[in-house]
């Protein structure tokens, strides 16, 4: 085969390559079935997600095309090894530095830039670039041909970082990364908007079991479950790592579907069994009703106040005094306090003068609260006339009546994006739930249905039916009817 062909195939060519085994000896990159489907995939030039298995070497195999595509290039292309932290990035770029000093001496050309985050070729000034999201090694002064991100679900900022990334591309291919980390992480949040078909990324996710080393003989008096699908010995195999990592460890770093990768973790708030009875309705973002007003009833409605600056979410949800159930949820991260004043206030005229809790010491909460003052909206005070603060002692309690409230069916109904935040919060090494940054959730829906249903203990049910108008109006009538008959009755 002539190098020519070599050359104009990127299988062929990575296949050549010399990596470092597990043991730091030097060998060729024999590509595995997956490495190959992510080179093919990124050959046909489409942006690619992928989430990985640990040990399937996606992260060699998309350096591996990078280095083709810098080495193939016939101008001054960059191609970008982009990670949170500079030193992950950089390895990649070893990983490259290696590829080429192994190359047979003829096909190695003269080098202008050789050092830890850059190597340029003299010829064509086609360079390796590895860069971070903390600031060092950069994009601002780079225009990229092709960017590859490395464990992106655990970057900070990740919008951040992605819109950065998408500016030094200026259309050119992205390569997305990683194992999972939580539930909405930033790797989540982009399978989710590839699912709704919002984002076209070239999607690929491998299972375990289709890597063959991930199979061990078991011994004879292992007990194999004969109606399982996967092999004896890949169930030997999963026992073994399930006992070294752990069951929920295991399941994200080895998962079977993408709904296994982002399974119940360690150190998570609620448990998944305690939602597996929800109804969960399907809202768009910014929420809706889930029902229409009861005139028979009475709400109670808890608001969580954000900047209105594309961040966190302002939220609001109403409960039912009836049956404790969610009929609205509303949610914006583009609305200033005040107009998110506005949206409080027709809630509450919505649903019948409905009572509203907001926290006063938040940084908003104070506006939205004067602003529905001057509304003449009924607002929750304690019982010496003082407005909601959440601290350290309240805080921790009103989220613990929410997860109470769900574990005992008290909430059976929610949608999906507030069940997105409830499995987003983890407990820290104190044993207090936060919602983790840098995911696709802020919490703040939570945040507002535990304020709610704070409201709703101030709320009383309604002990006698709801009459309409016009009914009460017929009977008025057929009262004072009924009365002038009585004047004249014979007895």
């Amino acid at each position: 085969m002539s190098i020519k062909e070599i050359l104009a195939d990127p299988v062929l060519f990575c296949s050549r390559l010399t990596i470092v085994d597990k043991r730091g000896r030097p060998c060729k990159l024999i590509l595995r079935s997956e490495q190959i489907q992510i080179i093919e995939a990124l050959a046909a030039g489409d942006d690619t997600l992928v989430l990985k298995a640990r040990q399937i070497g996606s992260t060699t195999a998309v350096a591996a095309f990078f280095f083709w595509k810098w080495y193939t290039a016939k101008g001054p292309e960059t191609y970008v090894s982009l990670s949170h932290k500079l030193a992950s990035a950089k390895h990649i770029l070893s990983i490259q530095q290696r590829f080429f000093e192994s190359l047979p001496t003829a096909l190695r050309r003269p080098l202008v830039v050789s050092n830890t985050t850059t190597i340029t070729l003299a010829d064509t000034g086609a360079t390796l670039l590895a860069a971070s999201a903390e600031g060092k090694g950069g994009l601002r002064s780079f225009t990229a041909t092709g960017l590859h991100i490395s464990e992106f679900a655990f970057t900070p900022r990740s919008d951040e970082l992605k819109a950065t990334a998408i500016s030094a591309l200026n259309g050119g291919q992205l390569c997305i990364e990683s194992t999972a980390n939580f539930w909405g992480d930033p790797l989540h949040k982009e399978i989710e908007l590839w699912e709704a078909e919002i984002v076209g990324w070239n999607f690929l996710f491998f299972p375990w079991t289709d890597h063959t080393e991930y199979s061990t003989p078991p011994p004879e008096d292992f007990e194999c479950d004969p109606d399982s699908m996967l092999s004896e010995g890949q169930q030997f195999w999963a026992a073994v790592m399930m006992g070294k990592l752990g069951e929920t460890k295991f399941r994200r770093e080895y998962p079977l579907s993408v709904d296994d990768a982002y399974a119940q973790t360690d150190g998570a708030w609620i448990e998944a069994e305690a939602l597996k009875d929800l109804q969960v309705v399907k809202l768009e973002t910014e929420g809706g009703p889930l029902c229409a007003v009861n005139h028979a009833d009475r709400y109670a409605i808890g608001v969580d106040a954000g900047a209105g600056t594309g961040g966190d979410f302002s939220a609001l949800v109403v409960l039912s005094a009836t049956t404790g159930q969610p009929v609205d949820i509303r949610r914006s991260n583009r609305m200033s306090p005040s107009e998110w004043a506005e949206v409080v206030a027709d809630a509450s005229r919505k649903w019948k003068d409905a009572k509203v809790l907001v926290e006063s010491n938040g940084t908003w909460g104070g506006v939205i609260i004067t602003e529905l003052k001057h509304s003449g909206v009924p607002l929750w005070k304690d019982a010496e006339g003082r407005d909601w603060i959440t601290n350290a002692q309240s805080k921790p309690m009103m989220l613990e009546c929410v997860k109470e409230t769900i574990s005992r069916g008290g909430l059976s109904i929610l949608d999906s994006w507030t069940v997105g935040e409830l499995r987003s919060f983890k407990v820290d090494d104190r044993g207090n739930p936060f919602c983790p940054r840098g995911g696709v959730h802020h919490g703040d829906t939570v945040i507002a249905l535990a304020l709610a249903l704070q409201c709703l203990l101030k709320v009383s049910v309604p002990d006698r039916p709801f009459l309409p108008d016009w009914i009460i109006a017929r009977r008025v009538s057929e009262a004072y009817k009924n009365a002038g008959k009585q004047q004249f009755r014979r007895y």
